[in-house]
């Protein structure tokens, strides 16, 4: 018996991340913090503080014109937190 591999039509490629918990795609690889926000609902982004998950549970901020990549094994995580709010 022959296996037989079909090719799949080619579709775009979809890159996902999630912000908080809520899971986003898109077609593009690369993408903005301000793009993170807008996808999020977060309007206007100059509002809010997006941070990346990184390994280690260590946090990375992430500008609104800073790009990044979604090629990366896994999914991308960002929090964000509102720029008004005060800690403590």
């Amino acid at each position: 018996m022959e296996n037989v591999i079909e090719k799949a039509k080619p579709q775009g490629k979809k890159y996902k991340f999630k912000v908080r918990n809520e899971a986003f795609e898109t077609e593009n690889q690369f993408i903005t913090g301000r793009e993170v926000l807008e996808a999020a609902g977060l309007i206007p982004p100059n509002a809010y503080k997006l941070d990346l998950k990184m390994k280690g549970n260590h946090y990375q901020e992430i500008g609104l014109d800073e790009v990044v990549d979604l090629s990366n094994p896994g999914i991308e995580k960002f929090t964000y937190i509102s720029r008004d709010q005060s800690e403590g």
